[in-house]
């Protein structure tokens, strides 16, 4: 095989767990058949977003011709109290069933995470075998004073204010939770600990995609990345955007790393 080339057209997909809306909405898992025969590629949103950060990305793929899927993670997609009932183990748990559905017809993964997505996507490199990580503003810690205060905090404090929306192009939004569950915070904060000291059996390639104006997610989660990961991670800057960069004025810049991922592994079936 020499190239990658357009298959069939974007299905939405839902599912029945009583939180993703409609198959026509923003927020409910997306789904795009493609060749068996090609490497798929995994889509995962951050903490407290939807399929809609990622869906842009995604849909900018179809022309490669590979399978492309964005699911939505336990809890997500709903309200606050809703994911409030879920957890890292949970969230992890999402991502990977979504892998093993796509590596039982496909040859290869090619592994996309945005935020608490990236983060997964470290997690699926630990548990699984990815061919290729493309971590956008990986979040490796919770960059909050408060945050070793969460498990203590959220029985009183049950939510904070939204952290979505950090986005540099105008009249952008991203479809994130409006208010923020402490109890989920702790969860993540205990998951990424764990994960940090797990990032020496990432074997895979990794390409770290990294905004210049990043609002959430402090410079140390880079910093870690590059100390422990096994082998040093390409890093791909995202000038112009900020956190939600999948949303923000460097989107082509995401789906070049991907497309590029795709024709490495392309030419390696040939």
């Amino acid at each position: 095989m020499s190239s990658l080339s357009p298959h069939t057209s974007p299905q939405p997909v839902t599912t029945d767990d009583g939180i993703a809306p409609g198959a026509g909405s923003q927020h409910a898992p997306w789904h795009h058949r493609g060749g068996t025969e090609l490497p798929a590629v995994l889509l995962l949103h951050g903490f407290t977003g939807s399929p809609s950060s990622m869906r842009p990305l995604a849909e900018s793929l179809v022309d490669t011709g590979a399978t492309v899927s964005v699911p939505r993670l336990n809890g997500h997609g709903g309200t606050w109290r809703q994911l409030q009932r879920s957890g890292w183990e949970d969230w992890k748990e999402s991502a990977i069933a979504a892998f093993d559905a796509l590596a039982a017809d496909h040859p290869e993964v090619v592994v996309v995470g945005q935020s608490m997505g990236g983060a997964l996507s470290f997690a699926l490199g630990v548990e699984r075998a990815p061919r290729t990580i493309i971590a956008v503003n990986p979040a490796l810690f919770v960059d909050s004073p408060l945050a070793p205060l969460t498990p203590l905090l959220w029985p009183f404090v049950r939510t904070v204010a939204s952290i979505g929306g950090d986005i540099e192009k105008p009249g952008v939004v991203e479809d994130a939770n409006d208010r923020t569950p402490v109890r989920a915070v702790a969860s993540l904060q205990q998951g990424l600990r764990t994960l940090r000291e797990q990032l020496w059996l990432v074997d895979c390639p990794v390409t770290v995609c990294v905004s210049g104006r990043d609002g959430v997610v402090a410079p140390r989660s880079l910093r870690v990345l590059r100390s422990r990961l096994s082998s040093s991670p390409r890093i791909v800057a995202l000038r112009r955007s900020r956190h939600v960069a999948t949303l923000d004025y460097d989107a082509d810049v995401i789906a070049d790393a991907v497309r590029a991922a795709l024709m490495a592994q392309a030419g390696g079936l040939t």
